[in-house]
């Protein structure tokens, strides 16, 4: 007859679910890493009663514990059980202590025939534990699936023990002791997700061929990226093994994702009871949460779901709340893209509320974009002002492609959307229709309406072809803003209003009210829209400096302009800069460059930014010996800004009318310049100095005093002012007084050569450019060519026949038509060209007439 065993006393059926359970240490897994960190950790362990080793899925609980029992001999003195589900579903107190039991009876211990866990049995075995004469270790692995009601007996067993036995609780989370008694006396040693995590040397070992070094060059960011989570490093760093080098980013080097959003839905979600997987979804659309997003979430049963994420879930600390490693974040986001519609939106709408109300009101826009709830998008946009990052930010924009999805809506705030897109997309004329529908709705009571209504509209304008309505409104959404309780300056609406009057300012040449618009100080650049109002504000700047001649400051403020406006911003920064660029390259004399800028400028949106670019080609193609050819652009442009742009209109006039003076016309210039006469000339500075010119080369010298008596004896820019003291400098000349001219030309050299302002030198009279060329004055190198090292003459001096040549270059004639005009052969006219281009330093035949035209040699 076979003997009685202890476990032969348990109720019946228990036998059957003990053999679903394993009662043997497990081997280690092929890829083991040793621990170093974590094993020390554990070490602390050999004078507790309890270790609690807990953590989500895939943690490497149970391979550290098992390396942790083999180690040291550990292993004569412990037993091992693991539970399944399987076995403790319907018996798991009874199946409990059958494998307690077993694991003693192993260990050598005669235990007591159980009395279902009776107090009086409990102090039964706690007394044959002892008198096994030595420590005994017992691991319960998985023991998150035993039965909560054996805690309190597991409890009064240790105490009973007094030492003797030592449980090791292995599982997802704390068993459900009194874990706080333990902590104050100082008898558990607990290991959470934090401790289990492998370190970057540890996951580089992870991610490498056994007996290899680790190749895996981005490994601190993949680990981050996991958290250092063993489950999503092994099934994620799969690719990385074989050579991979390891570039891109961590979500790039994250493997197959279907392997690693099964593993998330079998072992961590398909066992949570339906509140808690929804609350894994809802928390996990946010970078972080808190126990307000988690209060909203799940009500009275937050703080248990909440500690349930950190033991179930790898919910870390960050701050006041949590934050899941990327990878189950993202793993739970796209189990949450297929799960019900309704638990979707639910989930989004409630994090965009969230986000909103701790002041993240982008990324709540996205939520409620995703969750299709569009009236909550549409008031989002207009009361934080995101219109004015949509506008910012362009067609290229994440906001603009968020909106562009946005359906029909009834709320107020969707026309005021469709707007915004339709001026974004470059639809001004959209733009104003769909105001026109909005603004009757419009009233006091709605303030953060009216200020973004008024806002589109000055945007609008800013770039329709009416200067003068872009001011009004400019001027009246600026109001507008003053007057609201929900706008303040540090948002980005009142900076693109300001902007836009700024804008509407210069195009109507008040260049003083304009550049104090433009040179506020920049707010911190901390994201890219804000980086765009700046650079629109640099690029109007350096416009402003170059139409006045400040050439150092309009250079500098272009380039700053162009490095944040990259890509180009919605609004012309780009484009104005590289205006500007242009016609600083202009004024220095270096049409090469001016052609690049003009080009690179591409199609402007301004109107202003439009006419001024037509200028920069107008003048290139001035300086390569077509005046004609620039006379006949800048008459087309401005036939357009007399309708839309006055003070573009009458600057248009003044460039044409020094076309008409390098012509040898003055009579056509002051012509030109009729229509600036009355009101409007003191809008034009220069005009006064192209006039005096004009007047003098008429010999109308009276005249000619009192049009620089205007540019003299009141506040001009620097350009007009060193064209004034030219004009002197000619008057003193034809008085046959050298001396005053020259300390005239003297005054105008000091104001130009700090900007490098050649042009006004070049364009001068050839008894000027002959003082100019003054051996007292040769050391003004500056101005030789488009560089500093150019030289103010050729360097060698052209013979008779050469400059006979050069005039014939100059009436274009080709090198048979000189030929014949000099009953010369082809080849002599060969040579003469040859010899000029060396003596000019140029190496083409059209270079060679504008440095003659520069050098005055086609004067004498």
């Amino acid at each position: 007859m076979k003997p009685t065993t202890p476990l032969d006393t348990f109720p019946a059926g228990t036998a059957d679910a003990m053999a679903a359970c394993r009662f043997d240490v497990p081997d280690l897994p092929r890829n083991h890493v040793p621990r170093t960190r974590a094993l020390h950790l554990l070490a602390e362990a050999d004078q507790v009663p309890l270790v609690v080793v807990g953590g989500p899925a895939g943690t490497g609980k149970t391979t550290l514990v098992a390396e942790w029992v083999k180690a040291e001999g550990r292993a004569g003195d412990a037993a091992w059980v693991t539970f399944e589900a399987r076995a403790t579903d319907s018996r798991g107190p009874d199946v409990f202590w059958a494998c307690l039991v077993r694991c003693l009876t192993e260990l050598g211990v005669a235990v007591p025939a159980p009395e279902s866990s009776t107090p009086g049995w409990l102090s039964a075995l706690a007394s044959a534990v002892t008198c096994a004469g030595r420590r005994l270790t017992v691991v319960l692995d998985n023991h998150h699936l035993i039965a909560a009601d054996v805690a309190e007996d597991v409890g009064l067993l240790l105490r009973l023990a007094n030492g003797s036995l030592r449980l090791v609780f292995c599982g997802r989370g704390a068993p459900a002791l009194p874990l706080y008694q333990y902590r104050l006396a100082g008898t558990v040693v607990e290991l959470g997700f934090r401790e289990l995590a492998f370190d970057d040397r540890e996951a580089a070992a992870l991610l490498s061929e056994p007996g290899e070094p680790p190749r895996h060059a981005m490994v601190g960011e993949v680990n981050d990226y996991h958290g250092g989570w063993a489950a999503g490093l092994v099934l994620s760093g799969l690719p990385s093994r074989g050579g991979t080098t390891g570039e891109g980013t961590a979500q790039d080097a994250a493997g197959d994702l279907g392997d690693i959003d099964d593993y998330v839905r079998r072992e961590v979600l398909d066992p949570l009871p339906a509140q808690a997987r929804r609350f894994l979804l809802g928390t996990c659309v946010t970078e972080r949460f808190d126990a307000e997003l988690a209060l909203d979430l799940a009500g009275v049963e937050a703080e248990d779901l909440v500690r349930l994420a950190e033991t179930w879930a790898f919910a870390l600390p960050a701050g006041d709340g949590h934050r899941y490693p990327g990878v189950f974040r993202d793993a739970l986001r796209r189990q949450l893209a297929h799960s019900d519609a309704s638990l979707r939106k639910n989930v989004r709408t409630t994090a965009g509320r969230w986000l909103h109300r701790h002041g993240e009101p982008v990324e709540a826009l996205r939520q409620f974009a995703k969750a299709g709830a569009w009236e909550e998008a549409s008031a989002l946009l207009i009361e934080e002002q995101l219109v004015a990052r949509l506008l910012q930010e362009g067609q290229c924009g994440e906001l603009h492609a968020l909106c562009a999805t946005l359906p029909p809506t009834e709320s107020r705030a969707g026309p005021v959307v469709k707007a915004a897109l339709r001026l974004t997309d470059g639809d001004v004329a959209g733009c104003a229709d769909a105001l026109t529908d909005v603004t009757a709705g419009v009233t006091a009571g709605d303030p953060a309406l009216r200020s973004c209504v008024a806002a589109l509209d000055a945007v609008r304008a800013r770039l329709a072809d009416d200067a003068d309505s872009a001011l009004v409104s400019a001027e009246a959404a600026w109001r507008v803003l003053g007057e609201s309780t929900t706008v303040h300056s540090a948002r980005s609406l009142p900076a693109l209003v300001h902007l836009a009057r700024g804008v509407a300012l210069l195009r109507h040449g008040s260049f003083d009210l304009a550049r104090a618009v433009f040179e506020e100080p920049a707010p911190p650049l901390g994201t890219r829209h804000l980086a765009v109002v700046h650079a629109d504000r640099l690029a109007h700047l350096a416009l402003t400096d170059a139409l006045e001649g400040y050439l150092a400051r309009a250079e500098q403020a272009a380039t700053e302009a162009l490095a944040l406006s990259a890509p180009p911003s919605p609004f012309g920064a780009h484009a104005a800069a590289r205006v500007a660029l242009g016609l600083v390259a202009l004024d220095r004399c270096d049409p090469e460059a001016a052609h690049r800028h003009a080009m690179a400028a591409g199609s402007a949106r301004e109107p202003l930014t439009r006419y001024l670019a037509q200028q920069v080609i107008a003048g290139v193609e001035a300086a390569e010996g077509h005046p004609t050819a620039a006379a006949s652009r800048l008459h087309a442009v401005l036939a357009q800004a007399t309708v839309t742009d006055p003070w573009a209109a009458g600057h248009l006039r003044v460039e044409i009318a020094r076309l008409a003076l390098l012509e040898g016309n003055p009579g056509l210039a002051l012509n030109e310049l009729g229509p600036l006469d009355g009101p409007r000339s003191g809008a034009h500075p220069e005009a006064a100095a192209v006039r005096a010119a004009a007047f003098t080369r008429r010999d109308e010298d009276s005249r000619a005093q009192r049009a620089l008596a205007d540019v003299t004896e009141s506040y001009s820019p620097l350009r007009p002012r060193v064209e004034a003291l030219l004009v002197e400098a000619e008057r003193r000349l034809r008085h046959h007084s050298p001396s005053r001219a020259a300390t005239a030309l003297d005054a105008s050299l000091r104001l130009a050569e700090p900007e490098r302002l050649r042009l006004p030198f070049r364009q001068a009279e050839p008894d000027v450019r002959h003082l100019l060329a003054n051996d007292s004055l040769r050391h003004r190198r500056w101005l030789g060519g488009t560089g500093e090292a150019n030289g103010a003459g050729p360097v060698e001096a052209l013979t008779a026949r050469e400059r006979e040549v050069l005039g014939h270059l100059t009436d274009l004639l080709t090198t048979e038509e000189i030929a014949e005009a000099m009953v010369v052969s082809v080849n002599t006219v060969r040579t003469h060209v040859r010899g000029i281009l060396r003596k000019l330093g140029v190496n083409r035949r059209y270079a060679a007439v504008r440095r003659a035209r520069e050098l005055g040699l086609l004067d004498e």
